[in-house]
Parts: C-alpha cells; structure tokens; sequence
C-alpha cells in the first residue's frame, strides 16, 4: 500500500537506535550492530549477501553485507548493539552465526499490527510499545556472563566523557594491566565484535545521543571524538549505508525509555 505521508522518526533506546520511516534508501554496507526489519501491512524486500528476500519481518547478523530500500512504504528497523542483552540473545539463540534470521509469522503480524497502531498516534507516540515486545519476542535468559574484564571495559568505553585517550586501545590495556594484543582478543572472543570497532560503534551512538539532545552535526561530531563533521558523516555512511544528512531531514527524534 503506497504511503502518501512522509515519515522520519529517529529514536534511541540504550545503546541502541532506529528508526520509523518510508524515506530511506541505504547503499550496500555491513556493520557491527545487529539490525532488525519490519514491514508496516505487506513484505518487505532486503538484499542480504545478493540474495534478495521477501518477508514481514527478519533480524540480519552484525557484519552482514545488506542493502534496504524503503520503496516509500513505511517501516521500522533497529539497529541492536551485540553486547546489550537483547543483541547477545539474537545473537546466540536465534542468529547462531547464520547471515540473518526471519521471525516466524505470528509474531511478525503482531509486530507489523503495533507499528500500524504506533503511526496512526502520529506525534503521540514514542514506539515504546513496540520496541517492548521485541525485546519480549526475542526473551532468553540463558546466556554465559562475559569475562569480568569485559564488563569492566563495557562500562568504562560507555560512560567515557569521549576523549581522545579514553577511546585508545593502547591506553585501555595499560588500565586493565594486560597486553593490546591479549586484551583484542579477549574482546573479539567475548563479544565477536573487534575492539577498535566497537569504540567506533561507541561513538557513533554518542554522536547520535548529543543529535537527539538537540546539538548540531558538527557539535555532536566532536563532542563525541570525531575530527569533524565530516568524520562523522564518513562514519555514518560507512556503517549505516545513508549520509548523516539524510538521516537529519525532515527527522523528529525521539529518547525511549522503557
């Protein structure tokens, strides 16, 4: 069914961000965030790996090579960090390193009926409802604890004030008393996201954070330990497939908590 109103909702939940939208048009790229899909009342059509797939619903692997585009038909998509509780779940219990995974069709349907619900409150709602059930759909409390050092690195990269040194490979295994080379390995084994990777991971979303806090793409960018805007944007489309720009026009950006 072709949508005649445009739709751009931003949000962040956690470490995590996505979007409602039907103007989306993202090159191929890969990245190492978990990302989910779903249609609003018909299939949607995804590259993954040059194998074109149509369902209503589906969960594609973090370094995944895919390719979405909206066709002016709205849709919700989140982008899901692999050491989160909810990306360690997908990851293990559902993805099992396969390249993507399709939700089975109950669920599917009810996913798409509380996205259809969630547009029709326009600037009423904040998705909270939906983003509660997938968190609920994909439920599984059977997961091994990361080594205590992994924790404490977690904690450390994701409640840094983002300088530069904070960022650094080096500096975090000179903390931690351990060599760089035992410490990306150790994290890589954990996590099965490289290191250096997640802190740019890390901060992208802290660039997407100040963004939702109302700051400039400049402001954000350096606030968040890019050299520039520009950075920023390379980074962006890098890993996501869209310019930074397309993803701020015509965009209401929205914090959820659950």
């Amino acid at each position: 069914m072709q949508e005649v109103r445009n739709i751009n909702d931003i949000f962040m939940w956690g470490r995590n961000f996505g979007a409602v939208t039907n103007m989306v048009k993202a090159d191929v790229h890969k990245h190492w965030m978990i990302q989910l899909f779903v249609g609003n009342d018909e299939n949607l059509e995804i590259n993954v790996n040059d194998q074109k797939i149509h369902c209503r619903a589906i969960v594609v692997n973090m370094n995944t090579k895919h390719m979405f585009y909206s066709r002016n038909l709205i849709h919700f998509t989140m982008l899901i960090n692999p050491t989160t509780q909810l990306g360690r779940t997908m990851r293990v219990h559902f993805l099992n390193e396969k390249p993507y995974y399709i939700l089975c069709e109950d669920i599917a349907v009810e996913l798409q009926k509380q996205l259809i619900s969630a547009i029709s409150m326009g600037e009423n709602t904040d998705y909270s409802e939906i983003i509660r059930n997938v968190v609920y759909c994909f439920k599984n409390d059977n997961l091994n604890e990361y080594d205590e050092r992994i924790e404490i690195i977690l904690r450390r990269i994701d409640t840094c004030d983002c300088e530069e040194e904070k960022h650094q490979v080096k500096q975090i295994a000179k903390e931690m008393a351990i060599s760089e080379s035992r410490l990306s390995h150790l994290f890589k084994e954990e996590t099965g996201i490289p290191l250096k990777s997640y802190i740019v991971l890390h901060k992208l979303l802290r660039a997407y954070e100040k963004i939702l806090d109302g700051e400039s793409i400049t402001a954000a960018a350096i606030a968040a330990g890019f050299d520039s805007a520009a950075h920023l944007a390379f980074t962006n489309k890098k890993m996501t497939g869209m310019s930074a720009r397309g993803i701020m026009k015509e965009s209401r950006f929205l914090k959820v908590i659950l």
